[in-house]
């Protein structure tokens, strides 16, 4: 990764000359398409030479290369600036996060808000294949218009339309296989327990306490007590010799009585996922007349997850349409509808009954193929047979001992836990516009956008049956299940009232275009929740599987919620250009703020700049073809969300019992809104460069931005004698800067022969704290995670967002300071780092010749840190391969130290004297959790990524003549081929664009790769 600055400008430098020594052919493109007209804010559409902000627009050839639903995977890499936080393909229906330009707010860490044709739309509710083109607005320059809502900038996309010229019909149909991308590195010498080679022995029947048909298994070996329920692999080397697995000791199994090779299990992570088949295929008609243009569009995704028993389906419908009843009037409207739904458990927290088992805790020689043949079978008391069961020499029938001890079956939990989200989405927009007079236009407009989610779980008593916790038959053990269940309701919805002025004019040499609106914004969340603690101990049905809510020993208390929050903006907007050389526009906007509870709550945005087009200055010539200064300041105030300043009592978890009488309760609001509470302030300062080179063969983009944020109200702790926990009030302040360069290039350029087109972006941006609080120097910000290892702090004077845990004693050398017993002395709360990246980018290139075309996008970052649990976890449970290594002595760190075995620690002791020893495996691997040691399992986050690719080829049209099919493609995809590099210490090849938390990861679930066919037919 040291080598990735050199790469890129090499690969800058390399296009640069290769467009140069191109065969220079007669451009006959219009100045008006080489300087371009793009979609900005609120829809409105502009000529790129009058902006005097950064602009990337990613058209739809571009957008959906391998047929995505996903409008963040389709920019990442194409557009400078922007960084992904994605979710894990294996966990359906979830796209992670999205960044621009970093991170800049102490308390949040949002994505930018989503454009679809002017309407603010939830980005998971549209297909990608109705999206014509994507324009990312990154700054207060560029999203002002917005007002508080664009603080963390504005994603812009506008769809396909029909056309009056004709008729046209087309279905594109695309299937794709998902597997695991990659899995930790696991080791595969040593099995189950927790005593090495000790953990076996040899089987004693013993009539007294045992089953009768168990005498089989007389002098046979097994392991031995407590090994059998340890869920860990610090057990016996496998040597290929017989012994009795867990599934042969229960009569009903077909093994019963049989004994099995003590083997490695190489693949047995891996090969509990599925190669799951994805069909997404999509249906549109579009075409119109002088009068109406429309087209409709319907898509059915069929998705099965990797994990068993998961599923992913979803409809989308897409109706949009222009009807000019005569020269002055017309009407354009829109309506998107989803609904689907998404099955199964994608818990990828700590001890979750998949990931959390395979990556932390679980045994290198279990048979997955079992596992999953197994998943039904029952112990004679009607108990889920596991493999993590507490053995022969424990075995009770009426106690807790009967039950699993801490991991069900994993195919059984994913068979039997039902857990289901039903999800519905619409978009409905009508905007009418009138000319009232020769470059003076009205446009009203109404969007309502509604989002609704209804999740629902069900624990059904085969599988809460196992639990052996308190509220259990046998209480006593370690797995807490309890038959119960647990509805969630949430609905979105937004309301947009609209009216708007726009004039355009040219007065001689003068280009006028003024836009004047106002808008009325309605936002209300509602819902409610109704669950049960189905992992807990103390809720429960009282008749099982009877899923209703007056059948718990405990009532169950509902939770609505009801917020509302409204703006009423005015905002206007005007750009005059002079000589189509000189630009000057500036833009304005107030709104008043619901969300603040005093009467101060009107807040402005704004932003002037200026563009010169320098070219028009310089004599004409054929290698500087557009040549454009530009600079900018604006100023948008920070949203606040109704939720954040409401003054709720939240209702209690149980009723009050008084005498025979039960009393709903609720708490006092713990929170003090600080009067005269007023939003941070973002001020920007912007200026760059746009330059076209042989006659448009070659486009580079350059901008420098510095941005401060200034009194964004936090949470400050109160005295716990004022009765309440904390006070919200202006306070802290931060600062963003950084740099973003854009190269684009056409290399080869023909319309029958070869044609190369390659882009390059680069982005580097630096946030920092500068203030807290007068008495504050850090704030804690993120999710929280297992066993508290590690915390997200912003601190004062430090990059936005360091990792802070238990780091590991140093002398001021930097040595690590060692025990008498050979393992690391501790100290907390040690500064790792910012989860920011350095910098980010991407390489996106297409090939052509005739009718076969490549594409292919690469993205990398490099720095930023993250913490993982399941390293952590698979260390200390000795399931990685780190803990079954070659020492410097030629031995296995697992034999013991007297044998040449251990593990080599250097460093000095607490008096600075040198430290050269061994120590046992397990002693060394397990002793960072007991101290909480977050160190060795925080990594670099660089990495190099083969995001996309596709071939398509366009079959020749003489074989469709008289068909009716006008052309027929056919291609072949490829999602995250190819993690190409990580930084060296991230030795188990996490991928860092895929980590489930901001800090990292609890319990990852894998990523995964996906290969497709796309067929495309036009008619």
């Amino acid at each position: 990764m040291k080598k990735l600055k050199t790469s890129l400008l090499v690969l800058v430098l390399t296009s640069s000359i290769a467009v140069t020594n191109a065969q220079q052919k007669k451009d006959t493109m219009k100045t008006k398409e080489i300087e371009g007209v793009v979609v900005t804010a609120l829809g409105i559409k502009r000529e790129e030479k009058s902006l005097s902000y950064a602009n990337q627009t990613v058209k739809a050839k571009d957008l959906n290369l391998t047929q995505n639903v996903d409008v963040k995977n389709s920019i990442v890499g194409k557009v400078a600036g922007v960084q992904l936080n994605g979710q894990a393909g294996s966990k359906l229906g979830e796209t992670g996060k999205l960044r621009l330009r970093g991170a800049v707010s102490l308390l949040n860490d949002a994505d930018p808000i989503y454009v679809l044709d002017g309407v603010i739309v939830d980005p998971n509710t549209i297909d990608m294949d109705i999206v014509e083109s994507v324009n990312v607005l990154k700054g207060p320059n560029a999203t002002s218009l917005y007002g508080v809502r664009a603080q963390y900038g504005v994603i812009v996309m506008t769809t396909k339309k029909g056309s009056k010229s004709r008729l046209s019909i087309e279905l594109n149909s695309t299937t794709t296989v998902d597997m695991v991308a990659r899995t930790m590195k696991f080791q595969n010498l040593y099995g189950q327990g927790a005593a090495g080679n000790s953990s076996f022995k040899t089987f004693v029947f013993d009539p007294a306490t045992m089953p009768a048909e168990w005498e089989i298994f007389n002098g046979k070996r097994h392991l031995d007590g407590d090994n059998n329920y340890t869920d860990e692999s610090w057990g016996p080397r496998m040597d290929g010799q017989d012994y009795i697995p867990w599934y042969a000791w229960w009569k009903d199994s077909p093994y019963f009585g049989k004994t099995a090779k003590y083997e490695a299990q190489p693949n047995n992570v891996k090969d509990f996922y599925d190669k799951a088949l994805t069909f997404k295929n999509t249906v549109s008609v579009s075409g119109g007349s002088d009068a109406f243009t429309a087209r409709l569009s319907f898509t059915n995704l069929n998705q099965n997850g990797i994990t068993p028993y998961t599923s992913l389906k979803r409809n989308y419908l897409n109706l949009n349409g222009t009807y000019k009843f005569n020269d002055r009037l017309s009407v354009d409207a829109i309506v998107n509808f989803s609904d689907g739904r998404v099955t199964g458990d994608f818990n990828d927290g700590y001890s979750n009954q998949t990931s959390g088992s395979f990556n932390q805790w679980f045994g290198r020689d279990l048979d997955m193929k079992k596992l999953k043949e197994l998943q039904n079978l029952q112990t004679p008391e009607g108990y889920s047979a596991s493999w993590n069961w507490w053995g022969p020499d424990d075995y009770s029938p009426t106690g807790y001992k009967a039950k699993p001890a801490f991991w069900i079956n994993p195919y059984t939990w994913m068979k039997h836990f039902r857990n289901y989200t039903d999800r519905n989405t619409l978009l409905l927009s009508v905007a009418p516009s009138y000319r009232i007079a020769d470059g003076l236009t009205a446009r009203v407009s109404f969007s309502r956008t509604q989002n609704k989610s209804t999740n629902r779980y069900f624990m059904p008593n085969i599988l809460a049956k196992n639990g052996s916790g308190t509220g259990s038959l046998t209480p006593g053990g370690y797995l807490t299940l309890l038959n119960g269940f647990g509805v969630r309701e949430n609905q979105y919805t937004e309301d947009q009232y609209e009216g708007r002025l726009t004039y355009q004019k040219k007065f001689g040499e003068i280009d006028l275009t003024a836009i004047g609106g106002a808008n009325i914004t309605n936002r209300r969340w509602d819902g409610n929740s109704q669950v049960m603690d189905v992992t807990g101990t103390t809720q429960w049905l009282l008749t099982p599987d009877v899923f209703n809510f007056k059948n718990t020993n405990i009532p169950i208390i509902a939770k609505p919620y009801d917020y509302k929050q409204q703006y009423k903006s005015l905002y206007a907007s005007a750009s005059v250009g002079f000589k189509d050389t000189y630009f000057v526009e500036a833009s304005v906007r107030n709104d008043i703020n619901s969300a603040y509870l005093n009467s101060d709550n009107s807040f402005v945005s704004y932003s002037v700049g200026a563009s010169l087009l320098l070219h028009n200055l310089l004599p004409k010539n054929d290698i500087v073809t557009y040549f454009k200064l530009r600079a900018g300041i604006a100023q948008i105030p920070a949203d606040l969300t109704a939720t954040l300043t409401n003054p709720e009592y939240r209702n209690g978890n149980q009723p009050l019992a008084v005498g025979n009488n039960l009393y709903q309760t609720a708490w006092f609001p713990t929170r003090i809104i600080g009067k005269g509470l007023k939003p941070a302030l973002n001020d920007n300062k912007e200026i760059g460069v746009d330059l076209k080179f042989l006659k448009n063969r070659l486009s580079f983009g350059a901008t420098y931005y510095d941005e401060t944020r200034k009194n964004e109200p936090i949470p400050v702790t109160l005295a716990s004698s004022s009765g309440k926990l904390d006070v919200l009030i202006n306070s802290a302040n931060a600062k963003r800067k950084g740099v973003e360069l854009a190269l684009s290039g056409d290399i080869f350029r023909s319309d029958n022969g070869f044609s190369w087109t390659t882009s390059i972006n680069w982005a580097r941006n630096k946030s920092t704290i500068s203030k807290v609080n007068e008495n504050l120097e850090s704030i804690q910000y993120g999710d929280s995670n297992a066993f508290n290892y590690v915390s997200i702090l912003q601190k004062e004077g430090l990059e936005w967002g360091q990792l802070y845990g238990t780091g590991i004693k140093r002398d001021i050398n930097g040595n690590p300071v060692i025990n008498s017993r050979g393992l690391y002395e501790y100290e907390p709360n040690k500064a790792f780092g910012s989860i920011l990246p350095e910098f980010t980018g991407g390489f996106y290139n297409t090939f052509s010749y005739k009718g076969i075309s490549l594409g292919f996008t690469i993205d990398f970052q490099k720095g930023g840190k993250f913490f993982s649990l399941s390293e952590q976890w698979g260390n200390s449970g000795g399931l990685l391969e780190e803990t079954a290594a070659m020492n410097d002595r030629g031995h296995n760190v697992r034999d013991a130290v007297a044998d040449g075995g251990g593990v080599r620690v250097t460093g000095v002791d607490n008096t600075g004297a040198p430290v050269d020893m061994y120590v046992e495996a397990s002693d060394y691997f397990k002793q960072f959790h007991a101290n909480r040691i977050a160190e060795p399992f925080i990594h670099n986050a660089s990495y190099i990524k083969l995001r996309e690719i596709a071939v398509n080829y366009q079959l020749p049209r003489s074989l469709f003549a008289n068909t009716g099919i006008s052309n027929m493609s056919i291609g072949l995809t490829a999602r995250n081929p190819w993690l190409i590099s990580v930084s060296k210490d991230n030795k188990h090849r996490l991928d860092p664009s895929e980590l489930s938390q901001n800090f990292g990861e609890d319990g990852q679930l894998p990523s995964t790769r996906g290969f497709g066919v796309n067929v495309k037919i036009n008619f």
